[in-house]
């Protein structure tokens, strides 16, 4: 019988540091998929009356770690009796379990009402000192976009001080590439760590529904992203795409920080929230959004369009970029070719960022594959 079950609620790197710091190499740890091998032999030798089958038979573990990913590969019929089955498939001392569905507690409350153990990812909150963080690492990152930059300094700080109750929700508009995701990127780096982003334009009709609500438990969903994340900032990437008929599955989430699927329930309480979208003012937001979405905004940001110097700033900082990728030679051949002074002549003809990247690494690599293919011919 089991001593203990520790349920971890929060993202991946965060239960493998918990895990690890709890189990050493000299304790005999399995993982759920090997639990549920070892369950599914003692069956088949018990309904054959044979006993030659012992492979993976495991009499008695020190651990069992159950990875939120584990949940979609097994049955529902698993899903449903997690904890007897777990008993079945051999005796453990702990077991570790990350972001269970609901159907999995309400199993392992059950079986084990006086062994569960909860933690979870400690999440940074918005303070003075990270808003000053994210102002720094903005002007470091984000040229240009002064006024979008001062607004979401107050906002910020209208989260660190009316934030705790409910999510925020930061509404980025303006043309593409000039800012919006990297600037998420910058505000979920300060509160520590990577960007949970879900791009919406990537879901159609059934497959955004099964993603929001909960479709096949084998299937990924919005609940359990969420329950991964590893800082308290969600971007919403391309919301403009989102169907209006989809919209019921923000309106708790937006308004209380909560989300009820098929499967799991999410808390999300301090949360900020980004949605990104190409709409041109406030007015075409309201209109295209509703006033019912609208309403559970927080803040709409402009980005603006880059002035040609700003834009001039960009191609010497991504291009100096490039050439850290390059030996002397090839170094010299593109400066022979003045591949950057075009670039900055005609700063003025790109309206996005992101294109101007890609053109610039298209002229650098064509340049320098064209005097591969020079000496090739020589030869």
């Amino acid at each position: 019988m089991a001593s203990s079950v520790h349920v971890f609620w929060g993202s991946n790197q965060d239960f493998e540091d918990y895990v690890s710091e709890r189990i050493n190499e000299f304790e005999f740890t399995i993982t759920y998929l090997e639990l549920i091998s070892a369950y599914n032999t003692k069956m088949r030798t018990t309904l054959n009356s044979a006993t030659s089958e012992t492979s993976h038979f495991y009499d008695a573990v020190d651990n069992v770690v159950v990875r939120s990913a584990d949940f979609g590969s097994v049955s529902a019929h698993v899903i449903y009796n997690f904890a007897a089955i777990a008993l079945q498939g051999c005796n453990f001392e702990t077991m570790y379990i990350q972001n269970p569905p609901r159907q999995v507690l309400r199993s392992l409350q059950t079986a084990f009402p006086d062994c569960l153990v909860h933690s979870s990812t400690e999440y940074k909150e918005v303070n003075k000192n990270i808003l000053l963080d994210v102002h720094k690492r903005l002007a470091a990152t984000i040229l240009g976009q002064k006024a979008c930059k001062n607004e979401i300094d107050l906002s910020l700080y209208r989260i660190s001080k009316m934030g705790k109750e409910k999510p925020a929700v930061l509404l980025f508009y303006g043309p593409s590439g000039v800012g919006k995701t990297e600037t998420a990127k910058q505000l979920s780096e300060a509160l520590g760590g990577g960007l949970t982003r879900i791009q919406f334009s990537m879901f159609q009709n059934q497959e955004a529904f099964d993603y929001l609500f909960g479709g096949e438990h084998s299937k990924g969903s919005f609940a359990r992203d969420l329950l991964a994340r590893e800082s308290n900032v969600v971007l919403l990437d391309e919301f403009d795409k989102v169907n209006h008929g989809l919209y019921n599955a923000f309106y708790e989430l937006f308004d209380e920080g909560v989300l009820v699927d098929s499967y799991y329930r999410v808390e999300m309480g301090n949360a900020l929230f980004i949605l990104t979208t190409n709409f041109e003012s406030e007015e075409e937001i309201k209109k295209a959004l509703g006033p019912a979405m609208f309403s559970r905004i927080s803040a709409c940001i402009k980005f603006e369009q880059l002035a040609p110097e700003e834009l001039q700033k960009l191609i010497n900082r991504h291009f100096d970029y490039l050439l850290q990728h390059l030996d002397d030679e090839e170094k010299s051949h593109i400066e022979q070719r003045g591949v950057r002074d075009w670039f900055l002549a005609n700063a003025s003809k790109f309206d996005n960022v992101r294109t101007l990247n890609r053109k610039m690494e298209r002229a650098v690599f064509g340049v320098l594959t064209n005097e591969l293919l020079k000496e090739c011919s020589k030869d």
